[in-house]
């Protein structure tokens, strides 16, 4: 079975199958992954985003999870986390996620934290991967033990997706937290499945994350360029006509969103 597969689960690593919601859009691609991690002798699965309040998607979630344990939660954003408490009345799982806002039965996350639940053999370690938005958290999905089993998947949620870039919220996004959480990736994703919050699954996170530095990268250099050119009170209409003159124009906001939010890492930075 390939993505996209709509209410199914499509077994991608030995510890982490998915549920893509039927929930499309520019930013959501295909949907939705809903992620349900447990070993194939478990009973019990820990559910990570069970994206929109979509009681389809849910019903399908819940019957192919078996018991859900626990319900996580990469970020804060709808299509990931406004289906979770409609989840925990189906199962009575508690809810954790980094912002305390967002838990419901359960303790915010903490980095370097392991997950590590009864019945339930996999483990997840906890890494905080801030840029996206201030809360946006990364699951490494081990098979065991951590650092003594096999590091099969790294969930990314929003940080990273299986096909396209990522917008960055101009509320608590912020571009130098982003590439360092990229630089964390590259580091430790080098052959680890890549297993995204939207888009297909792919076989190594390190050279994801490299390709995402390396085009952040590329749109600072354009920005230096044309504030070189036409001056440093240059509209944002006119650069982003500039930086993105094949963009969709759908995608037109993400753009500005983007340049916004580059323009402000810029301003943040030593003058040199």
């Amino acid at each position: 079975m390939e993505h996209p597969a709509y209410a199914q689960l499509r077994q991608v690593t030995q510890s982490a199958g998915v549920v893509l919601c039927d929930n499309p859009s520019y930013t959501a691609l295909e949907g939705t992954n809903t992620w349900i991690i447990r070993a194939p002798e478990d009973d019990r699965a820990i559910v990570v985003d069970p994206g929109p309040e979509d009681e389809g998607h849910l019903n399908v979630v819940t019957a192919r999870a078996g018991e859900v344990a626990l319900i996580v939660l990469t970020h804060r954003h709808d299509d990931h986390a406004s289906g979770a408490q409609r989840l925990r009345q189906l199962t009575g799982a508690p809810i954790r996620a980094f912002d305390a806002n967002y838990c419901n039965g359960g303790e915010p996350l903490s980095d370097g934290e392991i997950i590590a639940l009864d019945d339930v053999t996999p483990r997840l370690e906890v890494v905080h991967t801030p840029g996206h938005t201030a809360d946006s958290t990364s699951f490494f999905v081990w098979t065991g033990e951590p650092h003594n089993s096999r590091l099969e998947g790294i969930l990314t949620g929003d940080t990273i997706a299986g096909r396209h870039t990522v917008m960055l919220s101009e509320t608590d996004g912020d571009l130098g937290a982003y590439l360092r959480s990229l630089d964390i990736l590259e580091a430790r994703g080098k052959d680890v499945s890549l297993l995204p919050g939207h888009g297909p699954d792919l076989d190594d996170v390190s050279q994801v994350a490299r390709k995402y530095i390396d085009r952040r990268h590329h749109r600072l250099e354009q920005i230096r360029e044309i504030h070189s050119r036409l001056g440093q009170d240059v509209d944002l209409k006119t650069m982003v006509d500039e930086m993105y003159d094949d963009v969709d124009p759908v995608l037109r906001h993400a753009a500005e969103q983007s340049t916004r939010t580059a323009l402000k890492y810029l301003a943040e930075q030593p003058a040199q």
